[in-house]
């Protein structure tokens, strides 16, 4: 018997951010972007906010301060949520890059 070394495919999720939920974009986004955009609360799966994604938001915020390149919180917060749950955000707001400066393992898809 032969046996073969299969490699899991590990698949991205990506988290939709408010301006793709305007788009059309259906698929996963957060609370705060379905308050942004009520509609998404019909159509996508919603991600809640945990006391640790605040407490990484904060700290973000704080390293965005330091360098000088401070950035809303709405923002700070959907990054950390995805952060904290190794997901991968998509959007066209580039002041996510912003984020990758302080968090590099932060994932992000910036899309026209």
């Amino acid at each position: 018997m032969v046996q073969r070394n299969k490699r899991e495919r590990k698949e991205t999720i990506e988290v939709i951010d408010t301006s793709l939920l305007i788009d059309g974009l259906i698929g996963i986004t957060t609370l705060i972007n379905t308050v942004e955009f009520p509609p998404a609360s019909k159509s996508c799966k919603v991600l809640f906010p945990t006391r640790q994604d605040f407490k990484k938001a904060l700290d973000i915020a704080w390293m965005l301060r330091k360098i000088g390149k401070p950035i809303g919180a709405v923002d700070i917060l959907n990054a950390s949520m995805c952060l904290n749950r190794d997901l991968k955000f998509i959007t066209k707001d580039k002041d996510y890059r912003n984020i990758k400066l302080v968090e590099p393992k932060f994932k992000l898809k910036l899309v026209k």
